[in-house]
Parts: structure tokens; C-alpha cells; sequence
């Protein structure tokens, strides 16, 4: 098949965009459009990354020109001369040059599998097998929005308690390292007795300052090793166990990560995705461990002829009345349409938790930060306090 490169050439402020194909010669594209479109069905060479965003976007309107009665090939022709990213536009191209080579649609998304999660093409494969691919493709969008949102109103939700402790941390160890030991300096000038925390928070003042070139090394191998044991096998159970355990957390994540998994699988399920396919995909998209461990539990029930319910009651993560709504899904032949449902409300609920739980953190974390700089301005305060009793008395 003939290869193709992408060419882009500046004059001033104008910039011309060429596809030069071995057979085609070059078309010519500017900021205008495109005359027409030759590409190779090759992946590009460059790694590409697409946004959840613009995946979103990409996969939504895949679904509204199918929907309409487009065919795949015209849709990505046509998203390809819309877009003005030459990556993304190569990446079409290249697909829409598969699928007509006479590749199935999710057998050319395999080349991008980058962009394109094992899920993702699995329910798109089983789209076009059951010939519902505009309405799987929806189905994708609608899923990924949902994921996007969710991350946006996490992000949201902890800016604010993480800058809050940001600042009040600044604010503290500037008290300490900066403003209290110029209040030292009087108090020995004065040879006044300093209170324990007076003597104690300076004796850290002037650890920290004296011995500096000791303790930030020390304070960078120990951020660097909590790094690096978050990412070993070991480190990423631990933190998966404690998310889900946490009383402050468990609540949230469980329902969080149950919502996900959930979803996710009724969505291939309802695609056409075999059970055990269904299942197999749901781990490998599932970032805990534990729930890892628990597909793996629930492909060996599969496996073994038993129902998911029975595996899903005996995990202690798994939020109340999951088991038994899966179990009266599988009597009623509706665990495809059960699994989405519950997977939106767990998501709901989760989402909902979540913001119950920041609206009692704020101020939580407004009180401690207020205890710690008021714990500071005593010791700075008290000193002074005896300073002003003794010229009083020596007046």
C-alpha cells in the first residue's frame, strides 16, 4: 500500500498543510480545507495521544452521522476534512483507508490503540457484528461524557481543599522558619525564660535553617520513595486497599469504582460483547486492584456455570443490593440493561457522596490550619506577654 508523510511549511503568518502520497502526487491544504484526501492505512510513526475530550467529541459525531445513515468511510472522510489537528487528521485518513481496504471498522481502530481502549473497539466489533453500530457508538459517547464530567467535578471539588492546605502550609512554615526566629533574637537580647513551645518550635526553626542542606535532600528521597512505592505491585495494592477502606473514603470509591465497572459492562453487553469478553474487558478498564481481583473471581464463575451474583455477595466493596439486583437481573434475562442502570446510580451516588464528603472537609482543614498558626503565634505571643509583666514589675 502506498506510504504517505505529512509535510507543513510556514511563509510569515500563512501556513500551507501537505499530504504527499507515493501514487497521488501531493495535495495541497489550507487553513480553509482540503480538495481531497489520500493516506497509506498506516499508523503514523508519532505516538498520539487524544484528549477525553476530544474523544468525546470525535465519538459523538461518528454516532450522529451514523445515526443519520452515513456510512463509516464518508464519516471519517468527513471528520477528517473538518479537522484542523494534522495528527488526528492523518489518524482518520489512515483509518478510513483501512476500512476501505476491506478491514472491519474496529479492526483499523486496533492500529490506534492508544486512543481507542480494548473496550472501546470490543464494543464496536460487536456493533458491527449485530449491524447496531451507530446506536453503540452513542452508546460510547454517552459513557465517555459521563467519565469526563465525573472527572471534571472531582477535579472541581478538590482544587479548592488542595489550595487551601497549599497556602496554609506556606503560611506555617514561613511563621516558623522566617518570623519566628527574628522574635528569638529578642527574647534571648532579653534574656526572657521561653515557654516549652516557644523553645521547642525554635529549636525546629533552627534545625530546619541551620541543617537545611541535610533535611531537603532527605525530604526529596522520602516524596521520591513514595513515588516509587505507589508504582511497585506492592505499593499500588496497599493504596487500592486503603482507598476502599478508609472510613472517610470507602464510601465514595466503592460506589465510584462499582459505578465504572458497572456501567462498563452493561454497555458491551448490551453491544453484543459475550459475557466472559464482557468481563475480561471490565478488568483490564478498571484501575483497582482488588476489583481486578474481582472479575477474575467473576470470570471463574462464568467459567464454572454459576451467576455473577453469587461472587459479587461475597466481596465486602461491593456496595449493598449489587448482588441482589444482579442475581434477579440473570432469572430475568436483563443483566445487560440491570448493570448500565445500577452503574449510573452507583456513579450518581458516588458523585454525590464525594461532594458531601468536601463540603465536610473545608472546613475541617480551615480548622486544624487555624489551630496550627495559632499554636505558632502563642509561642511568639506568650514570651512577650512575660516581657511585658517584667517591665512592668521593673517599673
Amino acid at each position: 500500500m502506498a506510504t504517505s508523510t505529512y509535510e507543513r511549511t510556514e511563509s510569515g503568518s500563512a501556513s500551507d498543510e501537505r499530504l504527499w502520497g507515493s501514487s497521488a502526487g501531493a495535495v495541497e491544504y489550507d487553513n480553509g480545507g482540503m480538495s481531497s484526501l489520500r493516506g497509506s492505512g498506516k499508523p503514523t510513526n508519532r505516538r498520539f495521544k487524544l484528549s477525553k475530550r476530544d474523544l468525546v467529541n470525535l465519538t459523538s459525531q461518528m454516532a450522529i452521522m451514523t445515526r443519520s445513515g452515513v456510512d463509516i468511510c464518508s464519516v471519517l472522510d468527513t471528520l477528517a476534512r473538518r479537522s484542523r489537528r494534522p495528527l488526528l487528521r492523518d489518524m482518520l485518513i489512515s483509518i478510513r483507508d483501512s476500512v476501505e481496504g476491506g478491514n472491519p471498522f474496529s479492526i483499523a481502530l486496533e492500529q490506534y490503540g492508544e486512543v481507542f481502549s480494548p473496550t472501546f473497539i470490543a464494543s464496536v466489533s460487536a456493533g458491527e457484528a449485530s449491524g447496531r453500530l451507530p446506536e453503540v457508538l452513542s452508546q460510547l459517547a454517552q459513557l465517555l461524557r459521563s467519565e469526563l464530567r465525573l472527572n471534571n467535578s472531582v477535579r472541581t471539588m478538590m482544587a479548592y481543599p488542595i489550595l487551601l492546605m497549599s497556602v496554609s502550609g506556606v503560611v506555617l512554615m514561613g511563621l516558623v522558619l522566617f518570623v519566628l526566629p527574628q522574635f528569638a533574637k529578642i527574647f534571648n537580647d532579653y534574656e526572657t525564660p521561653l515557654p516549652l513551645l516557644t523553645r521547642v518550635l525554635i529549636a525546629i526553626a533552627t534545625e530546619l535553617r541551620t541543617r537545611f542542606w541535610l533535611w531537603l535532600p532527605l525530604l526529596v528521597l522520602g516524596i521520591s520513595g513514595l513515588a516509587s512505592l505507589r508504582f511497585s505491585q506492592f505499593g499500588r495494592r496497599l493504596m487500592d486497599r486503603m482507598m476502599l477502606n478508609v472510613v472517610l473514603l470507602r464510601d465514595v470509591t466503592r460506589m465510584l469504582f462499582t459505578g465504572r465497572v458497572l456501567r462498563l459492562l452493561g454497555l458491551m453487553l448490551e453491544s453484543g460483547v459475550p459475557l466472559l469478553d464482557s468481563l475480561r474487558l471490565s478488568k483490564l478498564a478498571v484501575g483497582n486492584s482488588l476489583y481486578r481481583e474481582l472479575f477474575e473471581l467473576l470470570e471463574e464463575e462464568v467459567l464454572n456455570g454459576r451467576g455473577l451474583g453469587t461472587a459479587l455477595a461475597t466481596s465486602t466493596f461491593i456496595p449493598p443490593g449489587a448482588a441482589e439486583m444482579v442475581m434477579t437481573a440473570e432469572k430475568t434475562g436483563s443483566l445487560a440493561t440491570v448493570t448500565r442502570d445500577m452503574g449510573e446510580f452507583f456513579e450518581e451516588e458516588g458523585e454525590a457522596k464525594l461532594r458531601e464528603l468536601i463540603t465536610f472537609i473545608e472546613p475541617l482543614i480551615t480548622v486544624v490550619m487555624g489551630v496550627l498558626v495559632a499554636i505558632v503565634v502563642m509561642a511568639v505571643m506568650l514570651p512577650m506577654f512575660d516581657m511585658s509583666s517584667l517591665a512592668s514589675r521593673g517599673g
